[in-house]
């Protein structure tokens, strides 16, 4: 409401009745007289406080006692704050020392009274006072009592009132409401602000400035219940703090319950409560006192904080604000365990175990003890070592792992030592902070450690990993804690390992290559995962498995079945990427061919092979490409493209099975793959 209306607002005054003339009136409409005087509203209400009881001669309004006055304070502390928040900006427009705002709670106990010492001295001798109760049973019809039965903005003036202790007074009250959001159109009623003064000064456009102080409030209300929901999808506590910009001195405006949950202390009502009520005073948080006193942004900074006696580490991010016009100045805190943002992360990035042992397809005796021996590992929360060739299914293993043990509901988290740069991978297990090396992001990395606490780390490639970060890792392991780059503060987790590698471990500590003390802790648990051509017929198990797999993916209406000569040469073919290779000739086969029926010639025509029993059996690399180029290094001018890229493809794009598979060194790899641009 524009200022300059208010203040005509505030200073029109309308002659009125004579206090003789109310007394009279009110006497006549106690005796039955001069209904005309009441709005059909009002009589109705005087009639109910009639055959309440009420009795209209009372000599001063009741009170409450003390310690009751205290609880509907306490009860009522966030209308007090935010109503004082409005009155400060609007209590030096009133030009009319005869008029007072009261801050009412929802059960009509008058709270406060504001405004200059002549409507204060005026009010002490007409009896009003803080700690007066002024609802209906008590004190009959007025203004107050109705507008909190109704829900609605009214005024009762001199004679309209039900009790003789307000025949003097004009009430024009409006109630502070807001939504209740469990039950959907319903109303929440919190108390509500009146502009008191003399009977005979009293306006009807002194109601809208009831209404507007009373709509202020309610908004305050619902936005201290709702809209600090909207920063926080990932359950950050926080708490805004109001600065007052003439004394300094700050109370926490409102918060939201998650802030007791990352401070692990129990819920109670901090509104309009000094801040010292949550964190401890200096010379504990030197630095939160010191961004609350400047009041700076930060972003997720880190921070040591102690709340009621007990330091721990948070992430921290503000947001001050300042509207000098309106006389709003404060911050609003944003407050995160590293554990919660390391949970919501990992939730976000979906790095979670999709597969369990029911996606694990055979019935040889050899996976089916490796399947008995991986629930068991599955019950212990030891780390464990995931052996086999490449292609095995290590990551199914790892993941079906994770999903049966206590940890299913919690993070999975992959690395694959083999794919980054030595110098990056301590960055991506641990994390770094701001300014930790050229090039890393402005607010620093978290790590996967950090990422998969609670839950499981899945170290693939382990046989890759530098052998001074080894060195960190073991500590990782023996400590359960770590820093990350560039980082001071210790970082605590509790995480279970399992590490896979086709490499042989054994022969890697002999030469050096590994630590042998990292070996034994990472294998407290060890599982051997049978390669494909010692499955036996799981071979075909798998081939109809992923047949019925790719025919629904690209939906095809009837899925394709694999002739019997099909089988026999699946059989027969060594299958050196294992189940991977499996799987990825299967598609192939699949997608290149519309026939229900998969013959063994569709596979020698997608491979290349001679007819069945022209020649060899052993697996040749697709056309274009001679067979000698698989399993041995081919000469560098003999492969083509579509031979390295089906390679890349069965290996899943791993630089280091591929190498290993067509029998190259990895640098080899690396020059053929520049050569065609992949």
């Amino acid at each position: 409401m524009h200022a300059a209306c208010l203040i005509r607002i505030l200073q029109g005054v309308i002659a009125m009745l004579t206090q003789d003339d109310r007394r009279q009136l009110w006497d006549q409409l106690h005796a039955g007289g001069a209904q005309d005087r009441l709005s059909p509203f009002l009589a109705a209400a005087w009639a109910q406080c009639a055959s309440m009881g009420v009795k209209p001669d009372l000599d001063a309004l009741p009170c409450l006692p003390p310690e009751q006055f205290e609880e509907a304070k306490w009860n009522a502390i966030r209308a007090y704050g935010y109503a004082n928040r409005f009155l400060f900006k609007m209590l030096p427009l009133v030009s009319n020392p005869n008029m007072g705002f009261a801050l009412f709670d929802p059960k009509g106990v008058l709270l406060k009274l504001y405004g200059a010492e002549n409507i204060q001295s005026w009010c002490r001798a007409h009896g009003i006072a803080r700690n007066t109760v002024w609802r209906m049973e008590t004190i009959g019809a007025n203004a107050v009592a109705l507008g909190l039965q109704q829900y609605k903005t009214m005024s009762t003036v001199g004679e309209e009132h039900y009790c003789k202790p307000l025949l003097d007074v004009a009430v024009h009250f409006s109630p502070f409401v807001t939504d209740n959001e469990q039950r959907p159109g319903e109303y929440l009623c919190h108390g509500g602000m009146a502009l008191l003064l003399p009977a005979e000064q009293s306006s009807p456009d002194y109601l809208l400035l009831a209404a507007a102080a009373a709509y202020d409030v309610s908004l305050h209300m619902y936005m201290g219940d709702n809209l600090h929901s909207m920063y926080l999808p990932d359950n950050r506590g926080m708490f805004s703090v109001n600065i007052n910009v003439t004394n300094g001195k700050c109370h926490i405006l409102y918060h939201n319950a998650n802030i007791f949950d990352t401070f692990k202390i129990p819920y109670e009502n901090l509104y309009y409560q000094k801040v010292e009520q949550l964190l401890d005073p200096l010379p504990s948080n030197q630095d939160f006192w010191s961004i609350l006193k400047e009041g700076k942004t930060v972003f997720e900074k880190q921070l040591t904080l102690s709340v009621h006696g007990r330091e721990s580490t948070y992430l921290v991010t503000t947001e001050p604000y300042h509207q000098s016009y309106l006389g709003f100045k404060g911050i609003r805190f944003f407050i995160a365990a590293p554990s919660q943002i390391s949970s919501n992360v990992s939730r976000r990035i979906g790095n979670n175990a999709m597969k369990t042992f029911d996606d694990i397809v055979g019935d040889s005796p050899q996976i089916i003890s490796a399947l008995r021996l991986a629930r068991g590992i599955a019950r212990s929360d030891s780390n464990t070592l995931l052996l086999g060739e490449s292609g095995v299914g290590k990551d199914i293993f790892a993941q079906a792992i994770h999903n049966a043990s206590a940890r299913r509901d919690k993070p999975f988290i992959v690395l694959n030592c083999a794919a980054f740069p030595r110098d990056l991978i301590a960055s991506e297990l641990f994390g770094y902070e701001q300014g930790a090396f050229t090039g890393a992001k402005r607010n620093g990395n978290i790590g996967k450690f950090e990422l998969a606490n609670t839950g499981t780390i899945f170290l693939d490639e382990i046989g890759e990993m530098p052998l001074d970060l080894q060195a960190t890792l073991l500590r990782v392991i023996e400590q359960k804690a770590f820093m990350r780059l560039g980082g001071s503060t210790v970082i605590h987790v509790d995480v279970k390992i399992i590490a896979a590698t086709n490499a042989d471990l054994i022969h890697l500590v002999e030469q050096k290559k590994f630590r042998a003390d990292l070996y034994y802790r990472l294998s407290t648990l060890r599982l051997n995962i049978p390669p494909l051509r010692d499955r036996g017929n799981d071979v075909i198990l798998l081939a109809r498995h992923f047949a019925r797999v790719v025919c629904h993916r690209i939906q095809r209406s009837v899925p394709a079945e694999l002739a019997p000569d099909a089988e026999q040469l699946l059989l027969q073919l060594p299958l050196k990427g294992n189940v991977r290779e499996l799987q990825n000739l299967i598609e192939g086969v699949i997608q290149l061919n519309s026939d229900f029926y998969i013959e063994a010639r569709h596979f020698q025509e997608y491979l290349g092979m001679s007819p069945a029993g022209e020649e060899d059996s052993v697996l040749p690399p697709p056309p274009d490409a001679p067979a000698s180029t698989i399993g041995t290094a081919p000469p560098q001018q003999s492969l083509t493209r579509e031979a390295l890229e089906h390679a890349l493809l069965i290996n899943r794009f791993n630089r280091t099975d591929t190498a290993r598979y067509l029998g190259v060194s990895r640098r080899t790899l690396y020059r053929w793959m520049e050569r065609y641009h992949l």
